[in-house]
């Protein structure tokens, strides 16, 4: 499965990179919503992409909503995590298929990439 990471702190994209790597998954890393668009925007089309919502340049939200806005993208699974409590009061959380809490659980991690 080709996956996509963004998160802007390296650390927790690097550790999920590793993770999703040793399952046997080709994973690309943004540390920006920036990065994840121009990735996005190449060949071919990601399978599952794991996006961050407190990124520095525009937020894991809009990412997902122009994501969505494509048609490559309209039926991909698209997750956010967060630490945000807020986050549903702050967002409409619907463009996502679902929503990890951070800290993440590894083992909640590794069953949404064998899905």
């Amino acid at each position: 499965m080709k996956v996509l990471l963004v998160d802007d702190y390296s650390a927790t994209t690097d550790l999920l990179a590793d993770v999703a790597c040793s399952m046997g998954h080709a994973v690309t890393k943004a540390y920006c919503g920036a990065d994840a668009l121009v990735a996005a925007g190449g060949d071919g089309a990601f399978d599952f992409i794991l996006v961050d919502i407190g990124l520095p340049d525009i937020n894991g939200h809009e990412l997902c909503l122009r994501l969505r806005a494509s048609e490559k993208y309209a039926s991909r699974r698209i997750f956010s995590m967060t630490a945000y409590d807020d986050v549903r009061e702050r967002f409409d959380m619907s463009c996502f298929d679902g929503q990890l809490v951070k800290p993440l659980s590894l083992e909640q991690f590794e069953s949404l990439l064998s899905d």
